[in-house]
């Protein structure tokens, strides 16, 4: 969002909005914007004509019109708690929530850390008993944050991926027409009984259309609560959320190539022992369901800049009951969405080798990978990893399996999931994976010979 000299007057003067207000700088010149938050130092204005926001320092403006924004603070400031008390949660300590360290925003909520790079950070708790909130029970809170400042607040309420009486039945057992009707009937009910608890207390809604998003008939209404927009969302047949954002937040920019490209190879890492590891990935931890596809996609996505949700993707991707996906009915709709942002997903072909992943990593791509995660290839990996932790200036002892050894890893249908293929080293024969599991599992070290065993021969980039 743009911020701008006190001569900016001169080049926003537009036509008003029946409630905007006439603004005065201290050099005497005006416009006519609607107020739409502030804070002691700045203060947030919309231009009628086309909704562009400004942000502009508290200092550019005349007595008159900052004695204003202190009124409108003072209120504010007394009452931020309404808030904590409508939603049920300590998410302010102040009058705004997007100034907050993410951390400590992260302890007032009780939400364990999900992941942590140099830009990216997440906190992420799915309660054993769903917490009640606006009178409806969520099952997933999330706060995410980038470049250090809070981006978002997720809150799920009734979905196919966390609904108890799917929540630890096979994806693939046949549901019943009494039990579908149920569970359409619970999404309703809370759909109606949250826009019921925000409408009384912050007004009527307006109706919320995500542009470029994934499901263009997604019903969302939007209140707004000082600098925060709170969205409700209504998936039929596949969720209820409430998503809690910037009143101002700016459209991300699409990245050219060129751009994209330049940044993927920023993001290299090279160690000293022979690692080539893409270790800045945000980490989504999909809990207790089968959401590897979307969470994986999701982490992909965020990571190339794209704004998503892993709950959203796997609604686009129509997934099962308990939370079952699959990379054939998810890319169908993920491939739409990725190319109204400017980008697409390219489906590869290699033979699964540190030779043929180098290429990819080596421009600073991740590879999506399906494999079958069965108990051997994951206590392999758990012991691998631990073993190489002492080798971080020297290259770690290559890993030399037995074909007995290797014969014990054979694919196993049931254990099917998607991970992230994030690294190699040439001297070991290794690759390095990345679950969406949470912290313990952002990096993991396998040999390759063990690797070809278990895959699908499924691969997914995000092409150029």
């Amino acid at each position: 969002m743009p911020r701008l000299h006190p001569v900016f007057i001169l080049c926003l003067l537009c036509a008003a909005s029946l409630d905007a207000r006439t603004w005065t700088d201290n050099q005497g010149r005006s416009l006519e914007a609607d107020y739409v938050s502030a804070t002691p130092a700045e203060i947030t204005l919309r231009r009628g004509s086309d909704g562009r926001t400004f942000t502009l320092p508290l200092a550019s403006l005349s007595s008159a019109d900052r004695t204003f924004v202190a009124e409108q603070l003072a209120p504010v400031a007394a009452n931020f708690s309404e808030l904590n008390t409508l939603l049920g949660l300590e998410l302010l300590a102040d009058s705004t929530l997007w100034d907050d360290e993410p951390a400590l925003a992260a302890r007032r909520l009780r939400l364990p850390l999900e992941g942590k790079t140099d830009r990216f950070e997440g906190y992420r708790a799915y309660p054993r008993t769903p917490l009640s909130m606006l009178g409806a029970e969520s099952h997933m809170i999330s706060l995410q944050a980038a470049d250090g400042r809070i981006t978002a607040l997720t809150i799920q309420f009734t979905n196919r991926g966390d609904y108890s009486v799917f929540s630890h039945r096979d994806p693939q057992w046949p549901t019943t027409k009494q039990e579908i009707q149920d569970f359409e009937q619970a999404l309703k009910k809370d759909f109606e009984t949250i826009t019921a608890a925000l409408t009384a207390k912050l007004g009527e809604p307006k109706r919320e259309i995500a542009l470029g998003g994934l499901d263009p008939g997604r019903r969302s209404l939007r209140w707004e609560s000082g600098a925060h927009a709170l969205i409700a969302n209504y998936d039929e047949a596949q969720m209820v959320s409430l998503k809690i954002r910037p009143v101002d937040r700016a459209a991300n920019a699409r990245l050219a190539d060129d751009q994209v490209r330049r940044m993927f190879k920023e993001r290299i890492t090279r160690r000293p022992n022979g690692d080539v590891i893409l270790d800045q990935i945000p980490m989504v931890n999909q809990g207790p369901k089968g959401y590897c596809v979307p969470a994986t996609f999701e982490r992909y996505l965020r990571y190339a800049g794209i704004p998503a949700d892993m709950y959203e993707l796997a609604a686009s991707g129509g997934t099962q009951f308990g939370g079952g996906s699959n990379f054939s009915t998810m890319t169908r709709g993920l491939d739409r969405f990725v190319r109204r942002q400017g980008r697409r997903l390219e489906q590869i072909s290699l033979k699964l080798t540190v030779t043929a992943i180098a290429r990819y990593i080596d421009e600073g791509r991740p590879v999506i990978w399906g494999l079958y995660s069965t108990e051997p290839f994951n206590a392999l990996a758990d012991a691998n990893t631990e073993a190489r932790k002492d080798h971080s200036t020297l290259a770690p002892a290559k890993p030399v399996l037995t074909p007995a050894e290797l014969a014990e890893f054979k694919p196993t249908p049931e254990t099917a999931h998607a991970c992230l293929i994030i690294g190699y080293n040439r001297a070991t024969g290794e690759i390095a994976v990345s679950d969406s599991w949470g912290p313990r599992f952002r990096e993991r070290w396998v040999p390759a010979t063990v690797a070809q065993k278990i895959t699908q021969d499924e691969y997914w980039v995000l092409a150029w």
